[in-house]
């Protein structure tokens, strides 16, 4: 299921920072400062904004410098666990769209339809927001895994296998 690799606990480091900082956007952002800002919208109604924005920032962070590091005279295992995160952080902007487009939508077509505001709520967070945060805890326990690999000196076999080390291979 994993291969274990022969790094020292400087790569061993560098290699768990992406999951590390991806586990700060899923955890501390979406879900921490997520509820806080919900808590005081009706005080501040555009603070609940803060969330995208972070995530924003974050979520480019960790695209770019995934690409700066595979560029980069990085080791590969370094290099595998930035791509590793990469991967995953695109498959969250995916889920994010999903919830994004159902509650801009759910909120259109009920203004459309003339349905009252408890009905929309409620169909918005059982369609929209419950499988997101279903998708949500799943990455958070996978980017676990991946700092835990990283720190171990492991990656899944299914990626080496199909992203070898140039360095074995001779070229």
């Amino acid at each position: 299921m994993h291969q274990q690799f022969s790094v020292s606990p400087e790569e061993a480091r560098r290699a768990k920072w992406p999951h590390e900082i991806f586990l700060i956007n899923l955890i501390f952002n979406h879900i921490f400062v997520f509820v806080a800002t919900i808590a005081v919208v009706g005080s501040f109604p555009l603070l609940p904004a803060l969330v995208p924005v972070i995530s924003f920032f974050i979520i480019a962070y960790i695209i770019v410098k995934a690409k700066q590091v595979s560029v980069s005279n990085e080791t590969w295992f370094v290099k595998a666990h930035w791509q590793i995160c990469a991967r995953r952080n695109r498959l969250f902007i995916l889920l994010l769209s999903v919830p994004c487009v159902i509650t801009v939508g759910g909120l259109w077509l009920s203004r459309m339809l003339g349905w009252a505001k408890i009905p929309t709520i409620a169909l918005i967070g059982g369609v929209g927001l419950l499988p997101f945060m279903v998708a949500l805890l799943v990455l958070i326990v996978l980017g676990n895994e991946s700092v835990h690999l990283a720190r171990s000196g492991k990656l899944p076999k299914s990626f080496v296998e199909q992203y070898p080390d140039p360095q074995k291979n001779g070229t």
